[in-house]
């Protein structure tokens, strides 16, 4: 018989047990069936795009008139367009943490975690020095104007026209809604948002010659934002990690909770979610939303095409993915990696990071009746198979089966079986004798570099007393 099997993480009975987990892959849903999930992919590998040799943290990857520029450390580079040369621009006075990037076609603007603001046109890189530039927190740009909010303010501002190194200390704006300091700013459809600790207010360009910014009437949002680098867009939707810890979406002025409960039981774990970033991505029709827990050492990601959640590890380890920043540059979806300074290309025909393994894991729904023994003759799980590569590692993939009795407390000895060489197309993936249970989780593991789809399982069990 056909067993639940593929999903989602943590979408189980219980938030604190290692249930229910999907690392490295995600499902695929039937869209004629609304959410049925009918296969789950393998994540994209990382494939060096460029190493700067700076060894230090990727802080943000943009573009300026067709040219790619990573912070990396205290450092601006360009980064020609095959990734082989990266050319020092300017230095900052911070070095690490998530660094805010927008520009104007023109001028490129950065904001670094400290307040500090830069700019580049292309020739000139310098610091704003203009006294009336605010201690700020977080940066955006709309219709012409850098916005910026002020650090442990409500107070946000914009710059002169077109130019984001000059700053006029009246032209600024209160979010009066409610007396919690600001946290980011986002532009999304066309408006600017404001996050606050406790709450978020939305405003419109309404053309005032004194100051651009009016408050969108009747809206006020009751989430604020714990993180300010968790605020991202994304296929019309604006989402962030709340002051609850929650992660919530909104379309359009309407706010939602989209983390599970379980979801946000793992995250209300974490001794520091302040420190949380995000970046959005689109490949192959799913959009995701990748969120980083820096100090936790944990990635989550959120498929906002399908609605479900998995899991990203890097090697060795199931640390957080090494994923920190991401830009569309050309035809390629460039991210920077959090501590070494090369920036890689996610490749879905890669199926490693940077030559080390990937490690896959499912770990899939229990199966119990009633409390009664289940007999467990023969798990069949149907794979694409006959992936396995010419030579070295992965000729011969193999799949390791292990399985947990007691709600992933413990786990059995792994079982290994074979995934197909290449050119095994009907190769089938089967254990035998498998014991008895009256509730179990099997979890698959696959580190071999190689494609991985898994389609269905098949369970031939009987059920005891």
């Amino acid at each position: 018989m056909i067993i639940p099997f593929l999903g989602g993480s943590y979408t189980a009975r219980s938030p604190d047990i290692n249930a229910q987990r999907s690392v490295n892959l995600y499902p695929v849903i039937d869209q004629q069936e609304g959410k049925t999930v009918v296969a789950m992919y393998g994540t994209p590998g990382l494939k060096t795009y460029g190493d700067s040799g700076d060894g230090a943290e990727v802080r943000a990857l943009t573009t300026l008139a067709g040219t790619l520029y990573a912070v990396i450390g205290n450092t601006l580079y360009s980064v020609t367009e095959n990734g082989a040369t990266f050319t020092s621009i300017g230095t900052l006075s911070t070095s690490s943490g998530r660094v805010f990037t927008n520009d104007n076609a023109t001028y490129l603007m950065l904001l670094d975690n400290s307040g500090n603001g830069y700019t580049y046109d292309g020739t000139t890189f310098a610091a704003i020095s203009d006294t009336d530039f605010p201690t700020a927190s977080s940066l955006t740009f709309q219709d012409g104007r850098f916005i910026v909010t002020e650090n442990n303010t409500g107070n946000f501002y914009e710059s002169d026209l077109d130019d984001p190194t000059s700053w006029d200390a009246t032209r600024y704006g209160n979010a009066e809604g409610d007396s919690d300091y600001l946290v980011s700013c986002l532009s999304s459809n066309r408006e600017i948002w404001l996050f606050g600790e406790k709450t978020t207010e939305v405003y419109y360009n309404s053309g005032d010659a004194d100051f651009s910014w009016a408050r969108v009437p009747g809206v006020f949002i009751e989430y604020g934002c714990i993180a300010k680098h968790s605020v991202v867009k994304q296929n019309g939707i604006t989402l962030w990690l709340s002051d609850n810890k929650q992660v919530i979406a909104a379309e359009g002025y309407t706010p939602k909770v989209i983390s599970t409960r379980q979801v946000d039981y793992q995250i209300s774990t974490y001794s520091t979610v302040s420190d949380a970033t995000a970046y959005s991505y689109t490949q192959e029709g799913h959009a995701f939303y990748v969120l980083n827990f820096p100090t936790a050492d944990k990635t989550w990601v959120f498929d906002i095409s399908t609605g479900y959640w998995h899991e990203r590890t890097s090697y060795p380890s199931e640390g957080r993915h090494r994923g920190n920043c991401f830009v569309n540059f050309g035809d390629k979806k460039l991210v920077g990696d959090y501590e070494n300074g090369i920036i890689y290309e996610y490749d879905l025909n890669t199926y490693t990071e940077n030559s080390k393994p990937i490690r896959r894991i499912r770990t899939a729904q229990v199966i119990d009746e009633d409390r009664a023994y289940i007999f467990f003759h023969r798990l069949e799980v149907e794979f694409e198979a006959g992936v396995g590569l010419k030579s070295g590692q992965g000729n011969d993939p193999q799949v390791s089966l292990d399985w947990s009795d007691d709600g992933g407390h413990t786990w059995s000895n792994e079982h290994l079986a074979d995934m197909g060489k290449i050119g095994e197309y009907t190769r089938r993936t089967i254990w035998r004798r498998l014991g008895k249970s009256r509730g179990r989780n099997f979890r698959l593991t696959i580190t071999d570099p190689v494609k991985v789809v898994i389609i269905q399982a098949y369970l031939k069990a009987n059920k005891g007393l």
